[in-house]
């Protein structure tokens, strides 16, 4: 026969069970997304991969973001860009425009930033002396609305050109479509 202690116990060691039952596991992944690159590109990638290119020759630019702040070294992001313009640049050259809002105090920053685009660009691409880096705004002047229209329109059109471009990975191969 149960006493009253014993399902006193019983219902502490029952409280006690559904409270540990009620953690999430440690490596239970809640809210957050997986983390770096994917291994798979959606198919639609390859169609504005062209047009982006577009947009990037008519820039012509790198910003302070592609920086890490308060330092010389280029961020993820600057090391991205950078690689895609010795890409569309290593054929015919060109000059990048440093656009910086920071002021003459930084003139040294923005001097030695100069010194590292124009690094990685020569480092990037053999011969990349037709390729130089300076302290200037943003080329371009921008899309109309009636040209971004247009340009949806040709997004919307399969490439006729297989080797027009090329997505390439960290390593350096082609990214291939499933």
């Amino acid at each position: 026969m149960l006493t009253r202690n014993d399902g006193i116990e019983a219902l502490v060691v029952t409280v006690m069970l559904a409270a540990c039952a009620c953690v999430p596991q440690p490596n239970e992944r809640l809210n957050s997304p997986p983390q770096g690159e994917s291994d798979r590109h959606p198919g639609w990638a390859a169609y504005y991969t062209y047009h982006n290119d577009q947009g990037m020759l008519a820039d012509m630019s790198i910003a302070d973001i592609h920086f890490v702040p308060h330092s010389t070294a280029l961020s993820g992001v600057g090391e991205a860009r950078l690689a895609r313009y010795a890409e569309l640049l290593a054929a015919r050259g060109g000059t990048l425009n440093y656009d910086s809002a920071l002021t003459d105090d930084h003139k040294g920053l923005v001097n030695e930033r100069l010194c590292v685009a124009k690094a990685f660009m020569a480092e990037a691409v053999p011969g990349a002396e037709a390729i130089d880096v300076i302290v200037g705004p943003a080329g371009g002047r921008g899309m109309s609305a009636q040209e971004a229209l247009g340009a949806e329109d040709v997004a919307k059109q399969a490439e006729p050109r297989p080797s027009a471009y090329y997505l390439t990975n960290r390593e350096g191969l082609v990214i291939e479509d499933d």
